[in-house]
């Protein structure tokens, strides 16, 4: 089979992932099986980040490994496991290519259940104390059945098709299928990256809704702080060459700190994106630190269109959007509340300081974590 004919054979396959509905007790068994259909392999491992090292989540096949390819799996760069599959002969150039797309679909999936598993210990832990709480709490309630149906139902119903609209403009900008013109890769450009602002914005309510439920925990490792924020950068780079916006990155190799991976990305990220949104096309954008003694100090600046000074103690509230017209961009408005819970969790603070048509820098202080 020619090289055009095994991805249009994939595209259609790769289809068969959203027709499942996933759980923990279905999720090992159809991931694995569909993978198959898609690319011949005889044993796999998923394995999932837990607190300094990866364990088995799902397996396939013999425990006998040949030939192995490997993929992360990650949700806006932030990696939380990775997926590794072998046979006995090795695997072709293609098969490699659409093995990185599954593990972007895969990923989601996985987090997908995680949430779910989540939203359903919210309802039972509202179950058993309904009976009590019934007569004084019965509008509350109600509001949060709804709620919860909603935050159960939205990871499949919104994201699958958003991942696959990802998936498949990933394969159409690599030209695998066939080369297009400027204007066509224009297109695809345009079109993912209003898939990654929407799936941004989705992605927050389910964060909130795991802040507010108690449900995140940190994983501490040791890292360095500059690639942590290196790979944001890269991440987002599509968006901010998309305004002309140059960036910088201040922040000394020999910084080490012991946090959360992920959610340390997950607050350069925000803050990151955020400065992007509010950033006139030719603006600025720069990420430093500094340290004090073993606590880190963190700067994410632009020269953006500012905040007004009455706004200040608001933004970090949940569903306050300030400068939305001048931004002309989406927003959830829970982006900030998100990082600040975040910056809480490790025990630090952030602040912000900004005048209007001028910039802003946010400034985030954490004690005790520099190495």
């Amino acid at each position: 089979m020619d090289k055009s004919n095994f991805f249009e054979n994939a595209i259609c396959n790769i289809n068969e992932f959203y027709m499942h509905q996933y759980n923990e007790a279905n999720a090992e068994k159809l991931i694995f099986e569909t993978l198959n259909k898609l690319i011949q392999f005889s044993c796999g491992r998923i394995y999932i980040q837990n607190l300094d090292e990866c364990e088995v989540k799902y397996k396939y096949g013999s425990s006998s490994w040949g030939n192995s390819i490997r993929e992360d799996l990650s949700i806006n760069g932030c990696k939380f496991g990775y997926i590794e599959i072998s046979r006995e002969n090795s695997f072709s150039y293609e098969e490699i290519t659409v093995f990185k797309t599954c593990s972007v679909i895969i990923a989601n999936i996985i987090k997908d259940i995680e949430l779910s598993e989540i939203v359903k210990m919210q309802v039972k832990a509202l179950q058993d104390g309904i009976e009590e709480t019934k007569r004084q709490n019965k509008k509350i309630i109600a509001a949060d059945k709804v709620k919860n149906s909603f935050l159960a139902n939205v990871s499949h119903e919104l994201r699958s098709p958003l991942n696959s609209i990802l998936g498949f403009s990933e394969l159409l900008q690599e030209q695998f299928t066939g080369k297009l013109n400027e204007k066509q890769l224009e297109y695809v450009s345009d079109i993912r990256i209003a898939s990654l602002h929407l799936l941004g914005m989705i992605n927050e309510i389910l964060d909130i809704s795991k802040i507010e439920s108690n449900a995140v925990k940190l994983n501490l490792t040791e890292f360095r702080l500059k690639q942590n924020a290196e790979e944001v950068l890269n991440i987002l780079k599509p968006l901010y060459e998309k305004k002309n916006i140059s960036t910088s990155l201040n922040i000394p190799e020999e910084i080490i700190i012991r946090a959360d991976y992920q959610k340390i990305q997950q607050i350069f990220f925000n803050l990151i994106n955020n400065a992007i949104k509010f950033t006139h096309e030719n603006g600025k954008i720069s990420v430093s630190s500094k340290t004090a003694s073993n606590n880190l100090i963190i700067y994410v600046s632009d020269n953006g269109i500012g905040i007004e000074k009455k706004y200040l103690n608001k933004i970090f509230k949940k569903f306050v959007q300030v400068n939305q017209e001048a931004s002309k961009e989406s927003s959830t408005g829970l982006g900030l509340t998100i990082t600040k819970e975040l910056v809480k969790l490790h025990g630090g603070t952030i602040s912000v300081e900004s005048k209007p048509a001028e910039g802003t820098t946010f400034i985030i202080k954490i004690q005790n974590v520099v190495i």
